[in-house]
This record gives C-alpha cells, structure tokens and sequence, in this order.
C-alpha cells in the first residue's frame, strides 16, 4: 500500500511538471489556479479560486480539455450533465468552448476527499458497512440516471467522488462522457475501463443491467483495493473481465457474497435491471 502511495505521489508531481497552467494563474478572467488535481486522457483538472459572479469566492474544480478524439464526448457530457440535479450525482455549474484555442471548460464542484480510487489507495481496503454505503450512494445516483433512460457507460473508482459533510463523506457519480440512452444500439467505439465493463458489452450490446455489473466491480475493488479481474498481465486481465474470472473475496459476509455474485452475474438478464431493483434488495436485505 505504502509504494502505491509513494507511487501516486511521484505521478503528481509528475503531473504538475507537465501542466499548462500554473498556481496563480487567471483563467477565462475569473478563475484564479491554486494547485493541479488531476490529469487525464482529455486533459487536466485544477482546484480554482472563483474571483467573480455568481459564485465569487467559492473553490471549485475547473477541468481543461484539449484532446481533440474526447472534445465530442466530453462537449456532449456537458449539454447533458449540467441539467442533472440530484445529491449523488456531480454538480457542474457551467461550461465554456474557446474555438480558437480548441479547449473546452467545465466547472465543476469541489469534491475534497477526492475520487474513490485514491480514497482506498490511501485508507486500504473498506470495511463491509463504509463500502456498502458508497456502493448505496452510487446506486441513489444511477437510479436518477436509469429513470431517465440513461445509461452511465464507465462506472469505475476513479469515476466516483467524495465530499465531506460534517462527519461523513457524500458520495457522489460523475464523468458522463460515455452517457448513452437505453436501447442504443450503435457501435460501443469506447466501451470503458478494462475491470470495469460488463461482459455483453465487449459483444457491442449495453443495457441499465450493465451498469450494475461495473458497480459490483467497485464494490469489489472497495473490499479488495483491486478490481475482480486483475492480472499482471494486460491481456489476462482483459480475458477475465470478457469470461468474468473471479475468485470470491475472502472474509466478507454471506450477504455480501450473495448481493456480489448478483451484481457480478455473466448473463445481463439474471442481474438487477436497473439501480432502483438494487436499491430494493439492499433495503429488503438489510445491508445498510
């Protein structure tokens, strides 16, 4: 665990020598830059100071997306996202595309605590009642999906964020670059994260179903700090998630077991349809 964060560690300064922007710098003349959170395919994310407006004052994250394959996924997650209101799914406050630059802004809230990856990397492995809660807050946040008729398409860790209210962290659902609407039935070009996807998918077929499969990942990687199918290897990693491979997590309850093995069902039809079924049983279940 100790390399893994020492290995973080180096990531981010190593992240912070090769961003665009510094501390202090002003962004669109009203973001002021305090430190680098995050870089990724589509480019970085920054903790801003807000020095005008609406919301003068308050910190907030600020990603900056140059990377022209994800500009379309990421401006379609934009017009989507920002209509979406609900306490378990990631605020964004605005959105901005600078053509003559090819960048495009996003404003999102501030999550303190980070997202759920770098949370089990830094306290180990969850206890079964904190990782039920998250898996339980998620689920909250993809039921508003799912009675929409979307799909989220890349449930995973590192898409997952936290927030501290008072004693507790609130845990929320975010990145919707992947969104699709239920019964799309075009070509899955990005089919998500290698641990994390559903294994109809890889057959170019994606239902609600399929994202309760990957949040049966994340509830295993919550128990575990690793993800069902993990492998040294790429390729074996990528075979287990197609067959869905796993070996069940020693020392969790039967209860856990049963809801794990209902979540991580091969066949689409026999998991839970939708977060809402999920949601049901883990009440019905008593499991929080």
């Amino acid at each position: 665990m100790r390399d893994f964060q020492n290995s973080l560690k180096g990531l981010y300064l190593t992240m912070k020598g090769m961003s665009l922007y510094k501390e202090g710098d002003i962004l669109l003349g009203m973001y002021r830059v305090i430190d680098l959170i995050g870089v990724g395919n589509f480019g970085e994310v920054y903790k801003v100071e807000v020095l005008k407006g609406r919301y003068a004052g308050q910190v907030m994250a600020l990603k900056v997306a140059r990377d022209k394959t994800m500009l379309p996924y990421l401006w379609k997650e934009a017009q989507t996202h920002i209509l979406f209101n609900h306490p378990h799914i990631l605020t964004m406050q605005s959105y901005l595309y600078k053509k003559d630059r090819g960048e495009l802004f996003l404003i999102y809230e501030l999550m303190d605590v980070g997202n759920l990856k770098h949370y089990v990397a830094k306290q180990g492995p969850l206890e079964e009642a904190e990782a039920l809660k998250v898996i339980f807050q998620v689920a909250k946040g993809l039921e508003f999906l799912h009675n929409r008729g979307y799909i989220h398409g890349d449930i995973k860790p590192e898409n997952i964020f936290g927030k501290r209210v008072m004693k507790s962290i609130l845990w929320k659902l975010g990145d919707f670059s992947l969104l699709r609407v239920r019964g799309y039935s075009g070509i899955i070009d990005i089919k998500g994260t290698v641990g994390y996807i559903a294994p109809e998918v890889f057959k170019n077929q994606i239902h609600r179903s399929s994202d309760i499969f990957s949040l049966g990942c994340v509830l295993y990687f919550t128990l575990t700090g690793k993800s069902p199918f993990d492998a040294e290897e790429e390729q074996e990693k990528l075979r287990r998630n197609k067959l869905v491979i796993y070996t069940m997590p020693e020392g969790i309850s039967p209860k856990v077991q049963v809801l794990l093995g209902l979540m991580l069902e091969r066949d689409h039809e026999k998991r839970f349809k939708t977060a809402k079924e999920l949601i049901n049983y883990m009440l019905a279940q008593r499991l929080l």
